[in-house]
Protein backbone atom coordinates (compact mmCIF):
# COMPACT_ATOMS: atom_id res chain seq x y z
CA UNK A 1 0.00 0.00 0.00
CA UNK A 2 2.36 2.52 0.91
CA UNK A 3 4.28 1.88 -2.16
CA UNK A 4 1.82 2.06 -4.43
CA UNK A 5 0.87 5.51 -2.71
CA UNK A 6 5.25 6.32 -3.16
CA UNK A 7 4.88 5.09 -6.48
CA UNK A 8 1.91 7.05 -7.18
CA UNK A 9 3.17 10.25 -6.09
CA UNK A 10 6.25 10.41 -7.81
CA UNK A 11 4.32 9.51 -10.98
CA UNK A 12 2.36 12.44 -10.62
CA UNK A 13 5.03 14.69 -9.73
CA UNK A 14 7.10 13.65 -12.87
CA UNK A 15 4.24 14.31 -15.06
CA UNK A 16 3.58 17.99 -13.03
CA UNK A 17 7.30 18.78 -13.85
CA UNK A 18 6.93 17.89 -17.69
CA UNK A 19 4.36 20.11 -17.78
CA UNK A 20 6.29 22.95 -16.48
CA UNK A 21 9.56 22.46 -18.13
CA UNK A 22 7.00 21.99 -21.20
CA UNK A 23 5.31 25.09 -20.81
CA UNK A 24 8.49 27.03 -19.62
CA UNK A 25 10.22 26.18 -23.07
CA UNK A 26 7.00 27.37 -25.82
CA UNK A 27 7.25 30.28 -23.14
CA UNK A 28 10.97 30.97 -24.25
CA UNK A 29 10.14 30.24 -27.90
CA UNK A 30 7.45 33.00 -28.28
CA UNK A 31 10.04 35.53 -26.45
CA UNK A 32 12.38 35.13 -29.29
CA UNK A 33 9.22 35.38 -31.71
CA UNK A 34 9.48 38.54 -34.03
CA UNK A 35 5.71 39.34 -32.96
CA UNK A 36 4.98 41.47 -30.34
CA UNK A 37 1.37 39.66 -29.17
CA UNK A 38 3.37 36.45 -29.20
CA UNK A 39 6.83 37.65 -26.99
CA UNK A 40 3.40 39.18 -24.96
CA UNK A 41 2.00 35.58 -24.41
CA UNK A 42 5.56 34.38 -23.16
CA UNK A 43 6.26 36.72 -20.55
CA UNK A 44 2.72 35.90 -19.21
CA UNK A 45 3.52 32.13 -19.51
CA UNK A 46 6.32 32.73 -17.86
CA UNK A 47 4.85 34.27 -14.98
CA UNK A 48 2.51 31.47 -14.29
CA UNK A 49 5.05 29.18 -14.41
CA UNK A 50 6.93 31.03 -11.63
CA UNK A 51 3.93 31.42 -9.50
CA UNK A 52 2.94 27.65 -9.56
CA UNK A 53 6.61 26.31 -9.36
CA UNK A 54 9.63 28.01 -6.87
CA UNK A 55 11.92 25.66 -8.09
CA UNK A 56 11.99 27.41 -10.97
CA UNK A 57 11.38 31.03 -9.57
CA UNK A 58 15.08 31.83 -10.25
CA UNK A 59 15.55 30.81 -13.57
CA UNK A 60 11.89 32.73 -14.97
CA UNK A 61 13.51 36.04 -13.28
CA UNK A 62 16.73 35.41 -14.86
CA UNK A 63 15.45 35.13 -18.39
CA UNK A 64 12.78 38.05 -17.90
CA UNK A 65 15.76 40.33 -16.77
CA UNK A 66 17.80 38.91 -20.03
CA UNK A 67 14.91 39.41 -21.96
CA UNK A 68 14.43 43.01 -21.30
CA UNK A 69 18.47 43.77 -21.55
CA UNK A 70 18.47 42.04 -25.36
CA UNK A 71 15.60 44.41 -26.35
CA UNK A 72 16.70 47.58 -24.42
CA UNK A 73 20.18 47.77 -23.70
CA UNK A 74 22.42 50.67 -24.46
CA UNK A 75 26.35 51.19 -25.54
CA UNK A 76 28.73 49.67 -23.70
CA UNK A 77 29.74 51.49 -20.74
CA UNK A 78 32.66 53.70 -21.63
CA UNK A 79 30.48 55.21 -24.74
CA UNK A 80 27.77 55.72 -22.69
CA UNK A 81 30.21 57.58 -20.28
CA UNK A 82 30.59 60.01 -22.60
CA UNK A 83 27.40 60.56 -23.80
CA UNK A 84 25.86 61.25 -20.59
CA UNK A 85 28.00 63.98 -20.60
CA UNK A 86 27.47 64.98 -23.68
CA UNK A 87 23.67 64.97 -22.72
CA UNK A 88 24.32 66.93 -19.96
CA UNK A 89 25.45 70.38 -21.66
CA UNK A 90 22.97 69.71 -24.43
CA UNK A 91 20.04 69.30 -21.72
CA UNK A 92 18.43 66.81 -23.95
CA UNK A 93 14.75 66.12 -23.08
CA UNK A 94 12.57 63.01 -23.38
CA UNK A 95 10.82 63.22 -26.56
CA UNK A 96 6.83 62.97 -25.57
CA UNK A 97 5.07 59.86 -25.51
CA UNK A 98 8.66 57.46 -25.25
CA UNK A 99 8.11 54.50 -23.23
CA UNK A 100 9.26 51.16 -23.41
CA UNK A 101 7.70 48.77 -25.68
CA UNK A 102 4.72 46.75 -24.56
CA UNK A 103 6.43 43.43 -24.00
CA UNK A 104 8.96 44.74 -21.90
CA UNK A 105 6.84 46.53 -19.70
CA UNK A 106 5.14 43.55 -19.00
CA UNK A 107 8.48 41.71 -18.35
CA UNK A 108 9.38 44.33 -15.97
CA UNK A 109 5.43 44.51 -14.33
CA UNK A 110 6.13 40.66 -14.18
CA UNK A 111 9.71 41.13 -11.98
CA UNK A 112 8.30 43.79 -9.93
CA UNK A 113 5.29 41.79 -9.12
CA UNK A 114 7.42 38.76 -8.28
CA UNK A 115 6.55 36.25 -5.51
CA UNK A 116 9.21 37.13 -2.76
CA UNK A 117 11.17 34.22 -2.57
CA UNK A 118 14.69 33.55 -1.37
CA UNK A 119 17.08 35.07 -4.73
CA UNK A 120 20.53 34.45 -4.45
CA UNK A 121 21.70 36.88 -6.36
CA UNK A 122 20.37 41.09 -7.83
CA UNK A 123 17.99 40.93 -10.82
CA UNK A 124 20.54 42.01 -13.40
CA UNK A 125 18.96 45.04 -15.25
CA UNK A 126 22.33 47.11 -16.19
CA UNK A 127 22.86 49.83 -19.22
CA UNK A 128 18.37 48.99 -19.94
CA UNK A 129 17.16 51.63 -21.69
CA UNK A 130 13.53 52.26 -19.99
CA UNK A 131 12.71 56.18 -20.42
CA UNK A 132 9.23 56.79 -19.61
CA UNK A 133 8.71 53.39 -17.79
CA UNK A 134 5.56 53.47 -16.23
CA UNK A 135 5.33 51.25 -12.43
CA UNK A 136 2.70 53.06 -10.05
CA UNK A 137 1.98 51.25 -6.87
CA UNK A 138 -2.00 52.11 -7.73
CA UNK A 139 -1.69 49.66 -10.22
CA UNK A 140 -0.62 46.93 -8.44
CA UNK A 141 -2.02 44.76 -5.74
CA UNK A 142 1.08 45.49 -3.99
CA UNK A 143 3.61 47.73 -4.26
CA UNK A 144 5.85 47.39 -6.90
CA UNK A 145 9.42 45.85 -5.78
CA UNK A 146 12.18 46.50 -7.52
CA UNK A 147 15.01 46.20 -4.74
CA UNK A 148 17.98 44.64 -4.69
CA UNK A 149 18.25 44.79 -8.68
CA UNK A 150 20.78 46.29 -10.86
CA UNK A 151 20.39 48.95 -12.83
CA UNK A 152 23.42 50.67 -12.83
CA UNK A 153 23.57 53.25 -15.89
CA UNK A 154 20.30 52.51 -16.94
CA UNK A 155 18.16 55.30 -18.38
CA UNK A 156 14.94 55.94 -16.31
CA UNK A 157 14.28 59.34 -17.52
CA UNK A 158 10.60 60.67 -17.02
CA UNK A 159 10.00 57.17 -15.48
CA UNK A 160 6.81 56.83 -13.32
CA UNK A 161 7.74 55.33 -10.36
CA UNK A 162 5.30 56.19 -7.76
CA UNK A 163 5.61 53.85 -4.72
CA UNK A 164 8.24 51.67 -5.98
CA UNK A 165 10.02 49.92 -3.66
CA UNK A 166 13.59 50.48 -4.70
CA UNK A 167 15.46 49.48 -1.15
CA UNK A 168 19.32 48.50 -1.68
CA UNK A 169 19.15 48.82 -5.45
CA UNK A 170 21.78 49.83 -7.76
CA UNK A 171 21.38 52.96 -9.82
CA UNK A 172 24.41 54.35 -9.46
CA UNK A 173 25.06 56.28 -13.02
CA UNK A 174 21.70 56.15 -13.55
CA UNK A 175 19.58 59.00 -15.52
CA UNK A 176 16.99 59.79 -13.70
CA UNK A 177 16.27 63.08 -14.89
CA UNK A 178 12.47 64.25 -14.35
CA UNK A 179 10.91 61.30 -13.36
CA UNK A 180 8.55 60.55 -10.88
CA UNK A 181 9.41 58.67 -7.78
CA UNK A 182 6.88 60.14 -5.00
CA UNK A 183 6.60 57.96 -2.07
CA UNK A 184 9.32 55.33 -3.46
CA UNK A 185 11.64 53.45 -1.39
CA UNK A 186 15.03 53.90 -1.85
CA UNK A 187 16.69 53.26 1.50
CA UNK A 188 20.21 51.49 1.41
CA UNK A 189 20.15 52.50 -2.27
CA UNK A 190 23.01 54.02 -4.41
CA UNK A 191 22.90 56.34 -6.54
CA UNK A 192 26.23 57.40 -6.96
CA UNK A 193 26.80 59.65 -9.61
CA UNK A 194 23.29 59.27 -10.35
CA UNK A 195 21.52 62.32 -12.71
CA UNK A 196 17.91 63.33 -10.46
CA UNK A 197 17.47 66.97 -11.98
CA UNK A 198 14.07 67.80 -12.09
CA UNK A 199 13.30 64.58 -10.43
CA UNK A 200 10.37 64.46 -7.80
CA UNK A 201 10.89 62.66 -4.93
CA UNK A 202 8.36 64.29 -2.35
CA UNK A 203 7.71 61.20 0.43
CA UNK A 204 10.18 59.33 -0.56
CA UNK A 205 12.39 57.83 2.05
CA UNK A 206 16.02 57.79 1.40
CA UNK A 207 17.53 56.18 4.65
CA UNK A 208 21.01 55.44 3.76
CA UNK A 209 20.82 56.28 0.43
CA UNK A 210 23.94 57.21 -1.28
CA UNK A 211 23.89 60.34 -3.57
CA UNK A 212 27.63 60.75 -3.57
CA UNK A 213 28.60 62.49 -6.51
CA UNK A 214 24.75 62.41 -7.73
CA UNK A 215 23.32 65.79 -9.22
CA UNK A 216 20.12 66.89 -7.13
CA UNK A 217 19.78 70.36 -8.72
CA UNK A 218 16.13 71.44 -9.61
CA UNK A 219 14.75 67.89 -7.86
CA UNK A 220 11.83 67.95 -5.46
CA UNK A 221 13.47 67.16 -2.08
CA UNK A 222 13.59 68.36 1.46
CA UNK A 223 16.17 68.77 3.85
CA UNK A 224 14.65 66.45 6.19
CA UNK A 225 14.62 63.62 3.73
CA UNK A 226 18.51 63.85 3.04
CA UNK A 227 19.30 64.22 6.49
CA UNK A 228 19.19 60.60 7.06
CA UNK A 229 20.93 60.04 2.97
CA UNK A 230 24.80 59.85 2.51
CA UNK A 231 25.64 63.32 1.01
CA UNK A 232 28.98 64.77 0.62
CA UNK A 233 30.57 67.79 -0.74
CA UNK A 234 30.54 65.70 -4.53
CA UNK A 235 26.48 65.59 -4.19
CA UNK A 236 25.47 68.81 -6.56
CA UNK A 237 22.14 70.76 -4.97
CA UNK A 238 20.22 73.49 -5.63
CA UNK A 239 21.17 76.72 -4.49
CA UNK A 240 18.60 76.80 -1.75
CA UNK A 241 19.34 73.36 -0.93
CA UNK A 242 23.60 73.66 -0.77
CA UNK A 243 22.71 76.77 0.93
CA UNK A 244 20.45 75.21 3.80
CA UNK A 245 22.00 74.50 7.17
CA UNK A 246 20.59 71.28 7.84
CA UNK A 247 21.91 69.84 4.27
CA UNK A 248 25.07 71.75 5.37
CA UNK A 249 25.39 69.38 8.49
CA UNK A 250 24.48 66.83 6.67
CA UNK A 251 27.11 67.29 4.03
CA UNK A 252 29.81 67.71 7.12
CA UNK A 253 28.79 64.93 9.19
CA UNK A 254 28.82 62.41 6.05
CA UNK A 255 32.04 63.34 5.45
CA UNK A 256 33.58 63.50 9.19
CA UNK A 257 32.31 59.62 9.10
CA UNK A 258 34.15 58.80 6.07
CA UNK A 259 36.89 60.74 7.41
CA UNK A 260 37.35 57.49 10.51
CA UNK A 261 37.66 54.82 8.14
CA UNK A 262 36.12 52.98 10.62
CA UNK A 263 33.57 50.55 8.24
CA UNK A 264 30.76 53.20 9.10
CA UNK A 265 29.60 54.20 5.31
CA UNK A 266 26.55 56.24 7.20
CA UNK A 267 26.01 58.56 10.04
CA UNK A 268 22.95 58.55 12.17
CA UNK A 269 20.35 60.86 11.03
CA UNK A 270 21.49 64.42 11.51
CA UNK A 271 19.06 66.88 13.42
CA UNK A 272 17.66 69.86 12.13
CA UNK A 273 19.92 72.87 13.66
CA UNK A 274 17.37 74.82 13.71
CA UNK A 275 15.22 72.88 16.49
CA UNK A 276 18.63 71.88 18.54
CA UNK A 277 18.45 73.41 22.33
CA UNK A 278 21.42 75.29 23.15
Amino acid sequence: MLIGLIFTGRTFYLARRSQVTDRFGRAVVQLASDRAEERLGGVYALEHVMAESARDHITVVNVLATFVRARTQRLPAKKTFWLRFAARRAEERLPPDTEPSADVAAALAVLARRPERYEPHRVDLRRTALPGLMLRAFEFTHPPRLSRMFLTWSDLRGADLRGVDLRGSMLSLADLRRAALHGVRLDGAQLRQADLRGTHLGGASLVEADFTGADLRDAAVTAAQLASAIVDETTRFSAALAADPWVRARVAACTAVRALDDGTKCPKPTPNPATRHT
